[in-house]
């Protein structure tokens, strides 16, 4: 449709693609959650309220090569319901959030002035199109004729006794609500007019003759998937229905699959897709608004599958479906190794939450429904969610600090592959700094192993005969190098140190190549530290930074020292031999000076 692609584009529904790539794409030049929230609920029900038979109306637009079928008919819309539905609503999440009363009387007003200006914006287009227009229900098809030409799926709508002019009307109307500019020439506009219907094809330009060919060509069936599936949601305002013909079948058995899937969802998929007849799913707000109660009450969606024992065989992958997932999720957490693990109490809601979403078998279909009286579903979802977030946020956070502490436990890898890498180019280990004629340190071994991170043309950029804070070498402060960023430190900076003197000697001679070699680690490169952890973050190229032995035997996370991480009880170690290991606060500090130290003598390992 021109009104889509010309003008300034201010569609309400953009918001949804904006907030999955982490943009956005609102009317406010910032992102606002509650307006965002709002903006989307009130969109959504405009379009959903009341009954009709899609069957009836679109009929002659459904032909054998129909593979899904959206109906939406808002017949009995009313907008100042819909907006108290919308103002509880919030009222109540913000209430089981546990906002204190200031909190809930400001952000209750804040939602109200947004749902108020919702209305004025909706409103006109809505009175417009459904009274003046008298259209109160729109189907969008999926033809695989269609597809197999690339084009998307079609939006019709009906305009029986329709003229010229209501197309007009009718484009303005939109263009008002979504703020764009109303159509200049409507010959220009994507849109066909065929028979009864006015068929929109949103997003393709110049298909006018193909659409047109296709509806003249359109074989109408009286009987098929897509008219059982939405006679099983007949009740509803919102339907959606998908067919299972034998090219969507051809189609799925060929698509292929990504090597990680487990072998149990592989099995269920390819058990399943060629089984399976119809499905529909639907939403029903005069279920939601407690308006009435529709004959499809709880139901989310109908799987038609091919045979009774073939639901009967589905369910039963889905339970084994669940038992997977979960054992595989606290296996995997467990493999870990973090201080905190997810309780057992938490695995076992998680399992037994999935389990109220399986399927109900009635003979050969699977129905999937909510598993809650109907009258207070608004309440049992939010309870529900609350007390899962009791549970489950102690877990998640536990889950995101074991994914840190792997992270920097992978950097400190990354980094002792490089000393390794510089030691087998230059001969020695890199020196804890380079100096000038003068002896003053110039650059940090953080500097000197750049090329061995794949950080070349940082190193390349640098002036090594220049102190590292020269007025040149300061616009490489702030370059960020991923190997030296722990994710669990707050404030950024680098906060990964060697022991000065000890490992990674200072360099005060002009030839000392071999001075510093494994080989001079004579207690092992096993049971011997390299880098550690330190809480006070600094910039990567400070080559003053480095701690000594005696800051290190402070101790592990002591409060007047600086060594440790940013993690609960201990803190990453890379060792001479490459391996990394987590060494708890409570290490003895003569055993960790022993490892501290290459040729001790000492007769000590973890």
């Amino acid at each position: 449709m021109n009104l889509i692609f010309r003008g300034s584009l201010k569609c309400p529904f953009l918001p949804v693609y904006g907030i999955v790539r982490g943009e956005s794409t609102f009317l406010q030049p910032r992102f606002n959650p509650m307006k965002t929230f709002t903006r989307l609920l009130f969109c959504f029900f405009f379009l959903s309220v009341g009954k009709a038979a899609a069957q009836e109306t679109f009929a002659p637009l459904i032909s054998e090569n129909c593979v899904a079928f959206v109906h939406v008919d808002f017949r009995k819309v009313e907008l100042d319901n819909v907006k108290a539905f919308l103002q509880k609503t919030g009222e109540d999440l913000i209430t089981t959030l546990g906002f204190d009363g200031q909190s809930f009387n400001a952000t209750s007003r804040e939602l109200a002035v947004e749902l108020e200006k919702l209305d004025l914006l909706v409103r006109p287009t809505f009175e417009t199109i459904t009274k003046e227009l008298g259209i109160r229900e729109l189907a969008i098809i999926v033809d695989m004729s269609l597809l197999e030409q690339g084009l998307p799926p079609l939006i019709a709508v009906p305009w029986k006794n329709k003229t010229d002019k209501d197309i007009e009307t009718f484009f303005t109307a939109l263009a008002v609500t979504w703020g764009g500019e109303p159509p200049a020439d409507l010959e220009a506009t994507n849109f066909v007019r065929v028979e009864d219907f006015l068929l929109l094809v949103p997003g393709m330009w110049g298909q006018r003759e193909l659409v047109t060919d296709w509806a003249k060509q359109i074989v109408p069936v009286t009987e098929s998937p897509i008219f059982d599936a939405l006679q099983s949601v007949a009740g509803a305002e919102v339907k959606f229905t998908v067919a299972m013909t034998e090219p969507v079948r051809t189609m799925i058995r060929s698509a292929p699959l990504p090597p990680d899937v487990p072998a149990e969802v592989r099995n269920f998929l390819l058990f399943a897709a060629p089984r399976i007849d119809w499905a529909s799913a639907s939403v029903s707000l005069a279920d939601i608004l407690g308006t009435e109660k529709p004959e499809n009450t709880g139901v989310l969606m109908t799987v038609k599958m091919a045979r009774p024992t073939d639901a009967r065989m589905i369910h039963g992958m889905l339970e084994n479906l669940i038992e997977f997932g979960v054992n595989a999720g606290r296996f995997a957490m467990e493999m870990q190794d973090a201080e905190f693990q997810i309780p057992p109490l938490a695995w076992q809601f998680a399992k037994g939450f999935l389990r109220t979403l399986l399927p109900d078998v009635e003979g050969d279909k699977l129905i999937f429904r909510i598993k809650a009286n109907v009258g207070g579903s608004t309440q049992v979802v939010l309870g529900t969610a609350g007390v899962a977030a009791a549970l489950l946020i102690p877990a998640v956070q536990a889950a995101r600090e074991a994914a840190r502490r792997a992270q920097c436990s992978n950097n400190i890898k990354q980094i002792m592959l490089a000393i390794h890498n510089y030691h087998d180019t230059h001969g020695t280990l890199p020196p804890l700094y380079t100096v000038d004629a003068n002896g003053k340190p110039l650059h940090s071994w953080r500097v000197l192993i750049l090329p061995y991170l794949e950080q070349t043309a940082v190193y390349n950029g640098i002036r090594l005969d220049e102190p590292w804070n020269s007025p040149h070498n300061q616009a490489f402060h702030h370059v960020r190098i991923p190997a030296y960023d722990c994710r669990s430190n707050p404030s950024g900076g680098c906060c990964y140190s060697a022991i000065a003197g000890e490992g990674l000697a200072p360099n005060t001679r002009a030839n000392s190549r071999g001075e510093h070699t494994f080989a001079r680690i004579t207690d092992g490169t096993s049971n011997t530290i390299a880098i550690v952890e330190v809480r006070e973050p600094f910039p990567w190229m400070d080559p003053t930074a480095d701690i000594d032995l005696a800051e290190l035997l402070k101790g592990i996370n002591a409060p007047e020292g600086r060594t440790g991480g940013f993690h609960p009880a201990g803190m990453n170690v890379g060792f001479f031999d490459g391996v990394v290991r987590f060494i708890p606060q409570t290490i003895d500090l003569q055993v960790l000076r022993a490892l501290a130290t290459p040729a001790g003598g000492e007769n000590v390992s973890l």
